[in-house]
């Protein structure tokens, strides 16, 4: 076992140092709400089951095939404690409420009604600690028709109809690899966290937060549902995008916000302009036909390397990008410049190089300063700052509660 991580000593305080976080959260949406919380200073607690533990830490299977942090454990929970405690046990139960006490935020992400069974649902431990704020991420939402069905990012993507967001008639639904929902859901559970922590300020009292993976999905087609329930129709901003192959690689070109883009993208590569034709004579043709465009246009990038493309495109006010792999994206100098991507020390292992939190404070900036751990390596550590004595952190080992 790894030995507990001691916080590293900050030259300035944080934003959110001070504050407690209890986080009982597996897979992506709780444990990354958790870790933007730790990101900006909180203290953050992040309770784990006897093993595996999170699911996070099996989810990798070369990391595990290889005995060493898998990847998913390690881009989720920095700068968290780990403590490993049975809540199913009356022991365990009784030792988390003593944290609760102390503590600011509770998060977790179990279906409905499990946390209410465990005896630490919103009302017992409001009740126990009224300042607390009681944080719930659910899959469809903490009642309902479909409140008791598991869930996950792409089946929020299928149900919320993000999957059919831009689909043409006849063509297939589209499941978008990188867990968006999933994280946007998290950074909604944070906002909501933040929010509630500053009216504590006024009222001293905690409260319940809570969001879904449904209702975030939902959200975030905010303009898609304008269109739909104002005039009945959908929009796709799919139809005013084409791909193409240049010779290294792919561009991505917007025909977005200009008028008669058709002649611009002739101007740039001097050829005649097909806006002439009556068929494309006005933007909204060119959206209409832009398909046939597309073809028309394929031989035509296909003559110049991506650079000459932007290039010419630039001229003319066109937007346009490069289509990147995720693997050349964490070199380019943009994201070296911003600082996305942060070095974050594994044990037993060199330090990884992980996408960091996209947020900038110009004085209390989140960073790293506690990396992610083995399974309970931090367990006696947190309670005893917890007022645990050694006897009773002893004992709670002997009865197989805390691990």
């Amino acid at each position: 076992m790894d030995a507990p991580v001691a916080p590293q000593p900050s030259s300035s305080a944080m934003a959110l140092d001070g504050i407690v976080v209890l986080e009982l959260g597996m897979v992506m949406q709780v444990p990354l709400a958790a870790q933007m919380l730790g990101d900006f200073g909180a203290d953050v607690i992040k309770i784990e089951r006897p093993a595996p533990g999170d699911i996070l830490r099996t989810l990798d299977t070369v990391g595990r095939d290889r005995g060493e942090m898998s990847c998913y454990y390690a881009a989720l929970c920095r700068n968290k404690r780990t403590l490993c405690l049975d809540i199913k046990e009356a022991q365990g139960r009784d030792a988390l409420l003593r944290l609760v006490d102390r503590a600011d935020v509770l998060l977790h992400n179990f279906r409905p009604g499990v946390m209410e069974r465990l005896g630490l649902g919103f009302a017992d431990i409001h009740r126990r600690n009224p300042r607390l704020i009681y944080a719930a991420g659910s899959a469809f939402g903490e009642s309902g028709p479909m409140a008791d069905l598991p869930g996950q990012d792409m089946l929020a993507q299928s149900f919320s109809g993000l999957a059919m967001s831009g689909v043409e008639p006849g063509e297939s639904p589209r499941l978008n690899n990188t867990p968006a929902v999933d994280y946007v859901t998290a950074v909604s559970l944070t906002q909501g966290i933040l929010a509630a922590l500053v009216e504590r300020q006024r009222s001293g009292r905690g409260q319940m937060v809570s969001t879904s993976l449904f209702d975030v999905a939902l959200a975030m087609q905010t303009l898609e549902i304008s269109s739909q329930e104002i005039y009945g129709y959908r929009t796709s901003w799919l139809r005013q995008s084409m791909v193409y192959r240049t010779q290294d690689g792919w561009l991505t070109v917007l025909t977005l916000f200009r008028d008669n883009p058709l002649q611009k993208l002739c101007s740039a590569f001097e050829i005649e302009d097909l806006s002439q034709n009556p068929k494309f004579a006005t933007t909204d043709l060119q959206i209409q036909h832009l398909r046939e465009i597309e073809k028309m246009l394929v031989p035509v990038f296909a003559r110049f390397k991506s650079a000459d493309c932007m290039a010419r495109l630039a001229k003319v006010d066109i937007l346009c990008a490069p289509v990147n792999d995720v693997a050349d994206v964490v070199d380019h100098p943009q994201t070296i410049h911003n600082g996305t991507i942060w070095d974050v020390p594994i044990p037993g292992q060199k330090a990884a190089r992980l996408a960091g939190n996209p947020v900038r404070l110009s004085r209390t900036p989140p960073k790293v300063y506690r990396q992610p751990t083995a399974l309970g390596a931090d367990s006696d550590g947190v309670l005893a700052s917890f007022g645990f004595s050694p006897e009773e952190i002893q004992a709670l080992r002997g009865a197989s509660i805390v691990r």
